[in-house]
């Protein structure tokens, strides 16, 4: 991305650049000569990329222009973006697609204000990759005490907001010189030309080589095969490679790729922007919106994701609102948690602790989600990072995810009240006190699997056992919990989510109490159980993960459930028809279709036995 002030030469730059790799089209560069001359202006490089004509009357760039041009074995995608403050966002716009910056420096007019500014919003959008490049030296007869004096007060500047260039670059577009090689006029600079310069930039690995990334679009059903279908935004995929399936986790390889019409042949591998059909190997519940990822480079998965965003909405953005967030083929109901700092589009001044974003405001954001979301840093994967805003059927924003915080793994935080006038009050015993007299350590035992798994029935037979063995003890069991403390709660993902959450609390008071809590509850995703895990403490819990094959849950089903998604009643199984996210390292993973109670239990009670002794 080539940013800087109006006027200091970055649409020449591009043009030059064009012009003298030999990307321009046929008849271009005539083109503009004409248009030149019937104008009676001379011509300028600026109007290779100036496409508009108002824009060419005006003499300024007003929206960001994007121009591709191959250069030795490299393909470059350069944005012009506008200097004038009043089009900064769409200056904004061009940043959030850009790997690298130009930051450009007039040579005579030195560093301006928005040169200030530009490199705040470079190091506000994450954009680190950034090179300084001084330009016009024609118009200071290439002085190199000049070039020094912009590099050293630069430097200073930029080192203040993180920013440390790979280079600083002396140019004159107009002159051509520096551009693609060494300049004879500027003999006293070693380093590299702005070709030179692109050529050495670490850019993130995309393409074949980036993480595979295919967010699902839909899944077909013919004849006995279930085919994934989607577009494979980074990466590649080929026959028999392992895939994970986001968010559950499950994994499975790919068993054939499919091609349309029927009659056409079939591929053996597709890469990065070709969309594909595939099956795997097992019969997993996958579903509009997942992700298939590579297993040794998986995406992120929170309830919470900070975010630089750009606001549209005439209305504000405001705390504790809700949007809908629309990420690949993901769409998330959000919450405003918190609005770190604002950014204002004309002045690019900054504030913190604000409650709203204003429109053509700047912001960095952090939402949570009504049940966790599979994205990537837009810096690490763009196309799964980048994502846009609705209120209703109004696009109101968009913005690139920056990073996964470990704080904002709930769509809750514990510690945070909404009252702030109070604080939690110590008891007079301690953990130490309660296991002295009761003879064991407290523990919480969470059971998870899909309905039918044997959830219940493990949490009675652990319960009597311990019992039997003078252990306090008491069993959660989430069907009684929806009699009394979650009757409020239906069947949704974020009623299944928020049933997980209040579990975990009251886990959480018992253990305290010095019991031994058994949790025997489906909670379906991953974050509410790791959320437990932080509540309770890792050392206090024990996660096991009952699973059972379809077969045998059928025959089960002790509520009817299965009949009743066979028999089209709409009904939500996790598993099944709705997300069940498998515990990826749980203490102990039993599978309970064939072994008896017995045997099941008799592995989970000598876990526990261990770990309260």
């Amino acid at each position: 991305m080539v940013v800087g002030h109006v006027d200091h030469g970055k649409s020449t730059l591009v043009g030059r650049l064009l012009a003298e790799t030999g990307a321009l089209q046929d008849g271009r560069l005539e083109k503009v000569r004409r248009i030149c001359q019937e104008q009676h202006k001379p011509f300028e490089y600026a109007f290779l990329l100036d496409a508009l004509e108002e824009e060419q009357l005006q003499g300024v760039t007003i929206d960001i222009t994007e121009v591709r041009f191959p250069w030795r074995d490299h393909e470059y995608l350069v944005i012009d973006a506008p200097g004038h403050r009043e089009f900064i966002k769409n200056m904004i716009t061009g940043a959030a697609h850009a790997d690298a910056a130009l930051l450009l420096v007039d040579a005579k007019e030195g560093i301006q204000e928005q040169s200030r500014r530009h490199a705040y919003l470079l190091s506000f959008l994450g954009i680190t990759k950034v090179a300084v490049v001084v330009s016009k030296m024609d118009l200071v007869e290439y002085s190199e005490t000049i070039f020094d004096r912009i590099r050293d007060e630069y430097t200073h500047f930029l080192a203040g907001l993180n920013l440390h260039p790979l280079a600083f670059v002396p140019i004159s577009a107009v002159a051509g010189e520096n551009l693609l090689g060494p300049s004879d006029r500027l003999a006293w600079y070693q380093g590299p030309s702005v070709m030179g310069l692109l050529e050495q930039v670490p850019l993130t690995a995309q393409g074949a080589a980036g993480a595979l990334r295919i967010p699902v679009q839909d899944v077909y059903k013919f004849d006995d095969r279930r085919i994934v279908t989607g577009r494979v935004e980074s990466g590649r995929v080929q026959l028999g490679d392992e895939i994970q399936v986001w968010p559950s986790g499950h994994r499975a390889r790919v068993k054939s790729l499919e091609a349309w019409p029927p009659t056409a042949p079939a591929p053996v591998a597709l890469e990065t922007y070709q969309t594909v059909g595939l099956t795997l190997d097992s019969p997993l519940f996958i579903q509009r919106g997942d992700v298939l990822a590579d297993p040794a480079r998986p995406p992120h998965l929170s309830s919470f994701v900070a975010a630089n965003i750009f606001w549209l909405g005439r209305t504000p953005l405001t705390l504790n609102r809700e949007y809908t967030l629309k990420l690949a083929t993901a769409e998330r109901t959000v919450t405003v948690f918190s609005i770190n700092r604002v950014m204002h589009a004309a002045s690019l001044v900054v504030e913190h602790g604000k409650a709203h974003l204003g429109q053509n405001e700047a912001g960095e954001v952090v939402f949570q989600t009504g049940r966790p979301l599979v994205f990537d840093a837009a810096a690490e994967v763009p196309p799964t990072g980048r994502f846009v805003l609705l209120d209703g059927y109004d696009v109101v924003g968009g913005g690139i995810v920056l990073e996964v915080d470990e704080l904002y793994r709930r769509p809750y935080a514990h510690g945070l009240p909404k009252s702030g006038s109070i604080a939690p009050t110590e008891g007079a015993l301690t953990a130490a006190h309660r296991a002295m007299a009761y003879g064991h350590h407290s523990h919480v035992v969470w059971l998870t699997g899909v309905p039918g798994a044997g959830k219940s029935t493990a949490a009675r037979y652990l319960e009597r056992e311990l019992f039997a063995r003078q252990v306090k003890t008491f069993v959660l069991d989430g069907e009684n919990l929806r009699f009394g403390l979650s009757s409020d709660l239906g069947f949704t993902n974020a009623d299944r989510s928020e049933q997980a959450r209040r579990a975990a609390e009251v886990a959480r008071l018992f253990q305290q109490a010095g019991l031994v809590v058994i949790v025997a509850l489906v909670s379906p995703f991953v974050a509410d159980r790791e959320y437990a895990r932080i509540l309770v403490g890792d050392e206090h819990l024990t996660l096991i993960h009952l699973e059972a094959p379809l077969a045998v849950l059928r025959e089960r089903d002790p509520h009817g459930l299965y009949s009743r998604v066979a028999g089209g009643d709409g009904v939500q199984v996790p598993g099944l028809n709705a997300p069940y996210e498998a515990p990826a390292n749980p203490a102990l993973r039993l599978e309970t279709g064939e072994a008896s109670i017995d045997e099941i239990g008799a592995r989970i009670l000598e876990l526990v036995l261990r770990r309260i002794g």
